[in-house]
């Protein structure tokens, strides 16, 4: 057994990502709530991401709890299991993180008008895609399920772009 599969946070990461098959749709609560319930292949609700603005946000889904905190004024950090297991910061713009997950580097980018965000490992394919709808109420996210890293950075790019897309257009939550 790998290192990474004893960490119980880790292990918590696999499991999700694999029953979620490399695939997941997130969807708000209401018209402005400031939470996304997070749905499988079937459409059944398996977590929970609340937005707390660009402060952060806690995800619950199963057993797995996972807090993302703004740790600069445009630096952010993934806590779980009282572990850091993701930071980011911009390469430039905001719209273009760099990701560091499990000892992991990707690369990321997000476009705000066509409301889609992606990112992959620094010099390889993309490995994540994140794409929403006009009104900034549901998003569709595939990662690869086989990368531990994959399901964390789908999830802190979901909640990036929701965060700079109700910035850009001034929407209060």
């Amino acid at each position: 057994m790998s290192p990474m599969q004893e960490d119980p946070t880790f292990a918590s990461w696999r499991r999700l990502g694999e029953s979620l098959e490399g695939s997941f749709a997130a969807r708000a609560r209401g018209l402005l709530a400031p939470d996304f319930a997070i749905l499988d292949l079937e459409g059944e609700e398996i977590g929970c991401l609340e937005f707390h603005g660009p402060h952060g946000a806690e995800l619950e889904a199963g057993d797995l709890e996972a807090r993302i905190e703004r740790s600069a004024p445009s630096e952010y950090a993934m806590l779980a299991g009282g572990a850091k297991i993701l930071e980011a910061e911009p390469v430039g713009a905001l719209n273009t993180p760099e990701i560091r997950c499990l000892d992991r580097l990707y690369q990321g980018r997000l476009s705000l008008l066509r409301n889609t965000a992606r990112a992959g490992p620094a010099g390889e394919s993309v490995t994540v895609r994140i794409t929403g709808g006009l009104t900034n109420r549901n998003y569709k996210a595939v990662f690869d399920a086989g990368n531990a890293g994959s399901l964390p950075v789908a999830l802190f790019l979901l909640y990036l772009t929701v965060t700079l897309r109700r910035k850009a257009y001034n929407v209060v939550h």
